[in-house]
């Protein structure tokens, strides 16, 4: 017997470092909780996180990072878009009305046959043949309270910067001087406000908001514009010079 042999086994390349597998997300049973981090903070989803198809077909919908779950950065986009649509570019007359009605829990009268148009700008939700009625969305419902108005321009001051989350917390006086509202880094921080990240909290915004919102998270901000960049260039002179 080999003298330096003590009946153990030993492993000639050294111990075997396995990789931890993520922990699994509290909140649903299709996603880690890493990937869900990702989803929630992301207008792409989990879903948009994932390459092979089957953990695409898996997670897509995640009720942590999907569009219809309130707080996450794609649902807050939706409401953005919403009331951009509804200030910008409205609906036909006929449109806004079967969509009145849908809030109003009304009948649709003759205008039923145009709720396709309203489910895939996901302002309504139905399930055809389900005999339950069409409800407004969120996203409905701010544009309907967009187009109701009033819209004011407001002071918009970040407090904080979330980087991760891709949210700032801001203080909107239009809406209140003391309680904070959620608005997504990328609104803020962008080509047209000339804005990066870590200049937020000392820049003076403004940008048009809901003060009437029915909660700090209904607060949705447009037409958002940095001051310092409204300043004119001075004029040309008539020989060129300035």
């Amino acid at each position: 017997m080999n003298i330096h042999d003590d009946g153990s086994v030993n492993e000639s390349f050294g111990p075997e470092h396995v990789r931890p597998p993520n922990p699994d997300c509290q909140g649903c049973d299709c996603c880690t909780a890493a990937l869900c981090a990702k989803g929630r903070a992301s207008v792409s989803e989990c879903s948009g996180h994932v390459d092979a198809p089957e953990l695409i077909e898996r997670v897509t919908a995640c009720p942590c990072s999907a569009e219809t779950t309130r707080g996450t950065l794609s649902w807050r986009a939706g409401m953005v878009r919403a009331t951009t649509f509804a200030t910008e570019k409205p609906l036909r007359g006929e449109l806004e009305e079967l969509l009145a009605r849908v809030a109003e829990g009304q009948e649709h009268g003759g205008l039923a046959a145009l709720m396709p148009k309203l489910l895939v700008r996901r302002y309504t939700s139905w399930v055809p043949g389900s005999g339950e009625p069409a409800k407004v969305t969120d996203f409905g419902r701010a544009y309907l309270d967009a187009k109701a108005g009033p819209r004011v321009e407001s002071l918009v001051s970040v407090q904080s910067v979330d980087a991760d989350a891709r949210t700032v917390q801001a203080l909107v006086p239009a809406f209140s001087a003391e309680q904070p509202v959620t608005v997504p880094m990328d609104l803020l921080a962008n080509s047209r406000t000339k804005l990066s990240t870590p200049g937020l909290t000392s820049a003076t915004l403004y940008a048009e908001v809901n003060p009437g919102a029915r909660t700090a998270d209904d607060v949705v901000l447009t037409k958002v514009r940095n001051p310092v960049l409204d300043v004119a260039e001075p004029p040309d002179s008539p020989d060129g010079e300035q």
